[in-house]
């Protein structure tokens, strides 16, 4: 589709159907927090932010990824924001998430009003990377289980980058989150591979993932994607599953203390 076209149909479509925040589902008004979170959820989107958001390798087991990159935490606002995308069928929170991958992640200017795209200024002129590759579903139940993808096409749109889908799994894989770390590693190894003819030599691939727990997909796409001829391959998330600083922790209700009543 013409880019000009494709601006105009998606501001139509704003107009019909109003961006909503991906924390709260209520919708994005006034000037959000970096484009693409209500005001009411600005302050827990701010908690929960990645920053820096290179990965720390102490918290993963990352092997064939050059480096990995999270906008957030993966807990309370931001983890219900991912599960109602994926779990629920509401894929138009991608949009939102990949955004603000852009932003927190990549330097983007956010959006002036809801409705509208980050702003990426290339300022080198050399591309970031020459192609983005989503990470393949296990399995696909609804479009919104396609969630790699729909935060790779974004983001293509924003980094002005293309997007490729070279990557298919060989055989059958568990559901990660049900495995300890030993057995998420056992789990993927070898189980990606790319599409025959695959040609990927002397690119910079950056993979994109929704979640990263251990590292063990990502890094099982990566070293699929450096067997094609891939020089290096970086890897970026909405949210990394790590234990959340203290100081980013919901404060604990305070105990209610029962005084025992004196009996004379």
């Amino acid at each position: 589709m013409n880019p000009q076209v494709e601006a105009a149909a998606e501001r139509l479509l704003n107009l019909l159907y109003p961006r909503r925040c991906p924390l709260c589902g209520g919708v994005v008004y006034g000037t959000p927090w970096n484009g693409a979170v209500c005001p009411d959820c600005a302050r827990e989107a701010d908690r929960l932010c990645h920053q820096p958001p290179r990965l720390p390798a102490t918290e993963h087991e990352f092997y064939a990824v050059n480096t990995a990159a999270g906008a957030f935490y993966y807990a309370d606002g931001v983890r219900h924001g991912i599960l109602l995308c994926k779990e629920f069928g509401k894929p138009w929170f991608a949009r939102e998430f990949a955004d603000l991958i852009a932003v927190l992640v990549y330097g983007a200017e956010p959006a002036p009003v809801p409705g509208r795209m980050p702003v990426y200024q290339n300022l080198t002129g050399i591309p970031l990377y020459h192609a983005i590759v989503p990470v393949v579903p296990r399995e696909k139940r609804h479009p919104a289980d396609n969630l790699p993808l729909l935060l790779a096409r974004r983001l293509g749109r924003i980094l002005d980058l293309p997007v490729l889908c070279p990557l298919v799994t060989t055989r059958s894989i568990r559901p990660q989150k049900t495995l300890d770390l030993a057995q998420r590693q056992k789990n993927t190894n070898g189980a990606y591979a790319c599409r025959p003819g695959t040609d990927l030599t002397g690119k910079r691939i950056l993979l994109v993932d929704d979640i990263i727990t251990s590292g063990s997909t990502v890094s099982a796409c990566a070293l699929a994607l450096l067997a094609a001829g891939a020089v290096a391959v970086d890897a970026v998330c909405i949210a990394a599953a790590e234990d959340l600083p203290r100081e980013k922790q919901k404060p604990k209700p305070a105990k209610r203390k029962f005084k025992e009543n004196s009996h004379q």
